[in-house]
């Protein structure tokens, strides 16, 4: 009785060893791709000078932009990466399986797991129509990348489409997604905007 209770008492205590290295490995932040300098010049770089007259400001409540000062292209684009994962709901578009969602908390942790597990399902479609999954993946990623030390400024809607997009019941093809943040990344890292600082 003693050797099975030491047995038992090992096996748990392996198991348990094996949960808070498995814990332990879990990131904390996405990888950060390293880009060469001929990947960055070869990505293009939106343009974002516009008639600010002709514009209305309830109108930056959708259409904005990035930048944080002394930032490089590669730290840029892997905050926008994971902000768009994040304000997505990162497992809407993947579906609610077990396996997407431990990909998910793998990779940006338990919270981000559970709520796109929760807002995954075909439920999601019922509670969230089209323009209000928009409007939510807007304000997440303004938190985001305010969080992130990012300033946000305001967009004319066409010079907006240019270089980003909205989903609401589907997902965009990957290479165009990618494409846009790449470009958006190339505005949050270059010059700083001369216009007005928005509110986060």
């Amino acid at each position: 009785m003693k050797l099975r209770n030491a047995v038992l008492g090992a096996a748990a205590l392996a198991v348990s060893l094996h949960g808070a290295a498995q814990a332990q490995a879990i990131k904390t932040e996405p990888p950060m791709k390293a880009f060469t300098a001929e990947e960055i010049a070869a990505i293009p770089v939106p343009e974002t000078s516009f008639d600010y007259a002709s514009v209305n400001p309830k109108d930056y409540e959708k259409y904005f932009y990035f930048h944080r000062p002394e930032t490089s292209f590669d730290e840029a684009y892997a905050d926008i990466l994971e902000c768009d994962s994040l304000g997505s709901g990162i497992n809407i578009y993947m579906g609610a399986d077990s396996s997407s969602i431990a990909s998910a908390m793998t990779q940006y942790g338990v919270a981000a797991g559970a709520i796109g597990g929760l807002v995954g399902s075909v439920l999601a479609d019922a509670i969230f129509g089209s323009a209000e999954r928009r409007k939510m993946k807007r304000i997440n990623i303004r938190q985001c990348m305010f969080y992130k030390g990012y300033d946000r400024f305001g967009l004319e809607k066409d010079l907006w489409q240019e270089f980003h997009f909205e989903e609401g019941h589907g997902r965009k093809d990957e290479d165009e997604r990618i494409a846009a943040l790449e470009m958006q990344a190339r505005v949050a890292s270059g010059p700083r905007p001369t216009t007005e600082v928005l509110e986060p």
